[in-house]
């Protein structure tokens, strides 16, 4: 169990310094460094980057070593086109398992993420957003499903696509209603044009040069 904590605290770790800029793509990742840094065996890095690998953050060369993967608009709309898929059939499945105290807990999320938006707390409102679409993917009872969704939720959830709260609140809201009256097709073709719309809009920023990969936090 112990050896599992540890993997799991050098893994979240090394993604932080990906994701924030604070590690740069195309550099180096020495396991022994890491291992002497963070105080943990070389075993334990080494399982902790192929997790990195399988998420995309990093990739292997032969003979060369483990190297910080490129984080561009190509990459996270990728990441979205499969979050869209798996967020679609999440919020179908939950319409049978979602009770009052869970679709409270979902509205009571939407209306704090409008709420944090319109003060412009950026981090606040990526991370509560993420916990909303994380309630709805446990709501689908679907271990596999859930275990899926941990690669686009680093990925393409990573960034946030700068659009309007109160478009975003109003698609929160229809997701949830659709849940509420176990309209399993409405749910999942609201979950999935919530997800295309943002998609979209970073494709439009990459087209225009105005994209900038920053991490939400």
């Amino acid at each position: 169990m112990k050896a599992r904590v540890a993997r799991h605290h050098v893994r979240d770790e090394i993604q932080r310094r990906i994701l924030s800029g604070e590690t740069k793509a195309g550099e180096r990742l020495s396991q022994q460094s890491l291992a002497r840094e963070l105080g943990v065996a070389q075993g334990t890095v080494r399982e902790s980057l192929l997790e990195l690998h399988w998420l995309g953050l990093v990739e292997s060369v032969d003979h060369m070593g483990v190297f910080v993967d490129k984080l561009d608009a190509a990459r996270i709309c990728e990441a979205y086109q499969i979050r869209e898929v798996l967020e679609g059939q999440a919020a179908r499945l939950a319409c049978g398992n979602a009770g009052r105290a869970d679709l409270a807990a979902l509205r009571e999320m939407t209306e704090n993420i409008f709420l944090l938006a319109q003060e412009d707390k950026d981090a606040e409102t990526a991370s509560l957003d993420r916990a909303f679409h994380l309630k709805i993917t446990e709501l689908s009872r679907n271990s596999i499903l859930l275990r899926l969704s941990e690669t686009y939720r680093v990925l393409g959830m990573t960034v946030r696509a700068f659009r309007e709260p109160k478009v975003i609140y109003e698609e929160h809201l229809r997701i949830i209603e659709a849940i509420e009256h176990n309209f399993a097709d409405e749910a999942e073709r609201q979950a999935r044009q919530h997800v295309v719309s943002a998609r979209l809009m970073i494709e439009q920023q990459a087209k225009e040069g105005k994209f900038v990969f920053s991490w939400a936090g």
